[in-house]
């Protein structure tokens, strides 16, 4: 029960984010003009964080869809599915992904250089969960068969 609580919590705060991303897509041009009066980031840095997001939105709603179909599968007790290993392999190529896109914005505007190493990170911290994941599908593929 704590689980299923769990899962639809998670389901819930996913679809929001991506509610939320979807908003920024449409608000971002003044959510900028309104951070760039409390600290200038230049020409050059002010197209860099408008590029390099909107670059970055296309991967970023993938992987929370690829997340919504792995608690959905939760949900419906399917675990341990190869179906859940692609999507997890996905998550990782999404955040490889933000991690390349925000390079070229770094050298424009440096805090960038930020979120290209957190999402490298993250990158090999979901191939981690993703390699684990899929030794638990090929343990419980080989226990299904065993009589």
């Amino acid at each position: 029960m704590t689980s299923k609580l769990s899962a639809k919590f998670t389901l819930w705060c996913n679809r929001i984010i991506a509610a939320a991303v979807t908003v920024l897509i449409f608000t971002f041009p003044r959510v900028l003009d309104w951070y760039q009066g409390l600290r200038p980031l230049g020409l050059h840095g002010a197209a860099a964080v408008y590029f390099g997001f909107y670059l970055c939105v296309p991967v970023v709603l993938y992987a929370l869809w690829c997340v919504d179909r792995i608690v959905t599968n939760l949900l419906r007790d399917q675990v341990f599915v190869l179906a859940n290993v692609r999507y997890v392999r996905r998550i990782r190529w999404c955040c490889a992904g933000v991690s390349l896109i925000c390079i070229p914005a770094a050298c424009f505007y440096q805090p960038l250089i930020f979120m290209v190493v957190i999402m490298a990170f993250l990158a090999l911290v979901v191939s981690l969960v993703k390699n684990i994941l899929a030794a638990a599908v090929e343990l419980r593929e080989e226990n299904d068969l065993t009589i």
